[in-house]
């Protein structure tokens, strides 16, 4: 498969929605979606910071999130390439 398919296939359609939650918070909910996963779907909690409005709290979701999902590709990696390397 060419480079450019796979990395295609791999891109992801992302949406955020934030709506007050506790006093402070929020409830940020993020949909999406790739080739090769049709839905995901989940919630959030997250500080909402006085006088943020909700696409600066729906912002900082999308970047905690992406900080999480590099911590965990590279935790798979690590866990992967240990299993491969005991055969």
């Amino acid at each position: 498969m060419p480079e450019r398919a796979t990395n295609e296939r791999l891109r992801w359609q992302v949406t955020a929605d934030a709506r007050p939650g506790e006093t402070g918070s929020a409830v940020v909910s993020v949909q999406g979606r790739n080739a090769m996963v049709p839905e995901i779907s989940f919630d959030m909690l997250v500080d909402w910071l006085p006088g943020a409005e909700a696409p600066d709290v729906e912002g900082r979701a999308l970047i905690i999130l992406s900080l999480l999902f590099k911590e965990l590709a590279a935790e798979c990696e690590r866990v992967a390439g240990a299993r491969f390397e005991r055969g």
